[in-house]
């Protein structure tokens, strides 16, 4: 009778079957992460939604284009509208032009000698010399008043008006008129933003 063939060693079944549970065990985490993945991107484009209609929403109103003006010389007692496109001078006839709703106009007390620029229809500021004249800088600065003497100013010295109606201007000074002119007016070169802020009161 032939022996009975020795017993088949088990080590190649143990390591076969570790090596088959392991890459089971990595297929079931390969199934898993597309899937985690796939949660994450969701989550973010709709994040990136969120902040781009956020940004969108409190995005800042560019500012209109400017209109600019040279050389306009405005005559005592006249005034001018920004939203006139140009601005001419008006004539503040008997009434007087720091009465007629101009948003700049000029004032000059032949008796009293007062020479001023101001405005009935909304605030001016006189930029310091290191600043320049744009809308930010209108919008930021808050020493208003409506009336500045011609005393204050100088050649290429700057003026912010801020109308009513919602008008940014700058306002530029060349300079008054001379001793012997037979007229007096002041000159001036008027940059202005128009619809560059909401009116504060109804035309």
């Amino acid at each position: 009778m032939r022996p009975a063939p020795p017993p088949k060693k088990r080590t190649g079944l143990i390591v076969a079957g570790a090596v088959v549970g392991s890459l089971a065990l990595l297929a079931v985490i390969g199934a898993l992460l597309p899937n985690t993945d796939k949660g994450d991107d969701k989550s973010g484009a709709s994040g990136s939604s969120g902040a781009g209609g956020t940004g969108g929403g409190g995005a800042k109103r560019p500012d209109p284009e400017p209109a600019s003006y040279k050389g306009i010389d405005l005559t005592e007692d006249y005034y001018l509208k920004l939203g006139d496109s140009p601005p001419k001078p008006l004539d503040g006839g008997d009434t007087g032009a720091m009465y007629m709703g101009g948003d700049l106009y000029y004032y000059d007390g032949m008796v009293t000698g007062d020479q001023r620029l101001g405005t009935d229809n909304g605030k001016l500021v006189l930029l310091n010399n290191a600043q320049k004249g744009s809308p930010q800088s209108c919008r930021t600065e808050t020493r208003y008043t409506d009336q500045i003497d011609l005393d204050q100013l100088s050649a290429g010295s700057q003026i912010c008006v801020r109308s009513d109606a919602g008008h940014i201007a700058v306002v530029t000074y060349r300079g008054k008129s001379g001793s012997n002119d037979p007229s007096r007016y002041v000159t001036v070169d008027v940059t202005v933003w128009r619809n560059a802020e909401e009116p504060t009161e109804s035309d």
